[in-house]
């Protein structure tokens, strides 16, 4: 995917528009693709502004910061729970895999097949107990 154009060379576009020069022009100087030149004189001329939005910053968690210390603090009380018991007690609105790899890598617990206490010393219960 292309790097977006710099704000800097978007008001030299706009400039360059208001100017006289071609659409032809203009991407051959700036060397940019036609849509984007398009796009660009689109919403300057509907709102004004030729800035970039900003990045929206990924997809949001599915979890919320409360529902992760219910699950930590689950976990502390009964080491041995399941994944699946996890869901059905606290109503999570996520499949196994991914509150394995939530209890895995956000909240640092591992599972100990022989000892299950073992799972509760990890990072989350150590000052619970």
């Amino acid at each position: 995917m292309p790097s977006p154009i710099s704000n800097e060379v978007r008001n030299l576009i706009i400039r360059a528009r208001t100017n006289g020069y071609s659409v032809k022009d203009i991407i051959e100087i700036f060397d940019v693709k036609k849509t984007a030149v398009y796009d660009l004189f689109r919403k300057h001329d509907e709102t004004g502004n030729y800035e970039a939005l900003p990045n929206a910053g990924g997809r949001k968690p599915a979890l919320s910061p409360e529902q992760l210390s219910s699950i930590t603090q689950k976990i502390c009380e009964q080491p041995d729970i399941t994944l699946q018991e996890l869901i059905d007690e606290l109503n999570l609105p996520v499949c196994v895999s991914a509150l394995c790899r939530t209890v895995n890598n956000k909240l640092g617990f591992c599972f100990k097949k022989n000892i299950a206490r073992h799972r509760a010393k990890q990072r989350g219960c150590q000052n619970q107990a």
